[in-house]
């Protein structure tokens, strides 16, 4: 409800400084559109006066016909005087106030003055003297104000308050309707959602709002519908991994229980060997699952440039005791380093995304197979990083499944956490890569395939 008050309170604001800013420029253009015509008519009447002046005897005076006749006309008080070079009055009357700046051959000089406490406007210009062309005289025509005030102030009623006021009107009925069309369902949508307890993330009716609102409850609804679906799968991945560590936790507690009843010394070591083993196993499932968890979350590290088969080289020189010691062949196929197949991502995460693979593969293929990592770069492919291993293989079957958490698969014969191609495809998926499994050559083992869309360029 603040919030709606300080929303109403701004647009009251903004009204407001606009109606001023209106009124004002109305005011300016008022006055003006009324002054234009009165002040053309009253410097007619100088130049009428002007014009009837002649001479009389030793002096000068102006023909009685134009003075009876500003004395005839049905407006404000005219009040006139002709004044000689020293500023005395001729004809006129004295109170009209003299009008300074004026030049001769000049249209009538308009000015505002006071004649006793009454607001006048005066018009004046100068004319030659006609009893001498070297002398000039000065003619003064003064107006009362009243007719223009009046009509002043009927301009601003019809031209500015009752526009003004029609706007006023109209703005507060918009912002009525934008309170009873927009706002109260928002606030309904609020409380709604506000009162759902924090496992609710069944859709939002779009119905229940305007018709403007509901691409907006339509996105909410698809974002409720991603957080669903990621609530769950970090659910099974929780239940999964708890079910994944109790094992280990057993087997390390039944060892150490064993240990400490153990009194033989080489029976003891027997059980420490097994306790130190079981505790690997269990480290090396934990580390797994904090790299899955890593790989599920956007890039944080900096990106820098990754020469793949450097990569690859680090990786299998990493792995060949192991592979020696079971007598497989682990090679490595592609270009030499800094020879293309350059690509921009996390070198750790990419590192431990290849480490996996080759892991896999020396896990599966027997004593004695064969596994190879190939690097290849095109400009229309990208970059490809694929692992091959004369294994068992994988069944077609299986291929989408061995990518979920724990899975191993009902064939499998090796031990392991089930996490590798999890985290394989999670690293893959964070650096917009893919991932495709397929048999091997000759129809034996199984090759991984990652196909980065973007090289980097050499």
């Amino acid at each position: 409800m603040f919030t709606l008050f300080k929303y109403l309170v701004w647009l009251v604001v903004c009204l407001l400084c606009l109606m001023l800013a209106t009124i004002s420029i109305s005011e300016f253009l008022v006055n003006s559109a009324v002054d234009a015509p009165y002040d053309a008519k009253l410097a007619d009447y100088a130049r009428m006066l002007a014009a009837e002046t002649h001479p009389e005897g030793t002096g000068v005076t102006i023909r009685p016909a134009a003075i009876g006749m500003l004395r005839r006309l049905e407006h404000d008080r005219i009040l006139f005087a002709l004044r000689d070079a020293d500023g005395q009055v001729l004809v006129g009357n004295p109170a009209v106030p003299p009008v300074t700046g004026l030049r001769e051959h000049s249209p009538p000089v308009l000015q505002d003055a006071q004649v006793g406490d009454e607001p006048v406007r005066v018009a004046a210009m100068l004319l030659a003297d006609p009893r001498s062309a070297s002398r000039l005289l000065t003619i003064e025509v003064a107006e009362t104000l009243e007719r223009r005030r009046a009509l002043i102030e009927t301009l601003r009623t019809q031209a500015v308050a009752l526009p003004q006021m029609l706007v006023l009107v109209i703005a507060v009925l918009l912002i009525v309707y934008g309170y009873a069309y927009v706002w109260r369902p928002m606030q309904r949508l609020r409380s709604l959602i506000d009162n759902r307890g924090s496992s609710d993330l069944s859709a939002l009716d779009p119905e229940s709002a305007p018709q403007d609102l509901r691409p907006l409850i339509t996105s909410i609804n698809g974002l409720m519908q991603r957080l669903a679906v990621s609530i769950d799968a970090q659910r099974r991945f929780i239940a999964d991994a708890a079910h994944q560590l109790r094992t280990p936790l057993a087997g390390l507690r039944s060892q150490a229980e064993i240990a400490l009843a153990e009194t033989d010394p080489a029976v003891l070591r027997r059980s420490l060997e097994r306790l130190a083993a079981g505790t690997e196993r269990a480290t090396e499932l934990a580390n797994r699952m904090l790299t899955l968890a890593r790989a599920d979350t956007p890039l944080a590290a900096p990106q820098v440039d990754v020469d793949l088969p450097a990569l690859a080289r680090d990786v299998i020189s990493d792995h060949l005791p192991r592979a020696n010691a079971r007598g497989q062949d682990l090679g490595f196929e592609g270009p030499a380093p800094g020879r293309g197949a350059v690509v921009r991502g996390d070198r750790l995460l990419l590192r431990e995304l290849l480490s996996n693979l080759v892991d896999n593969a020396l896990r599966y293929t027997p004593d004695g197979g064969v596994i190879t990592v190939n690097v290849a770069h095109g400009p229309a492919t990208g970059a490809t990083l694929s692992v091959t291993d004369s294994g068992p293989g994988i069944p077609a079957a299986d291929y989408d499944r061995v990518f979920e958490p724990f899975y191993r698969g009902s064939e499998s014969i090796a031990t392991g956490t089930g996490l590798g191609l999890a985290i394989v495809r999670s690293i893959a998926a964070a650096h917009g890569a893919s991932v495709v499994l397929r048999t091997g050559p000759d129809e034996c083992g199984l090759q991984v395939t990652v196909t980065f869309s973007a090289l980097v360029a050499a």
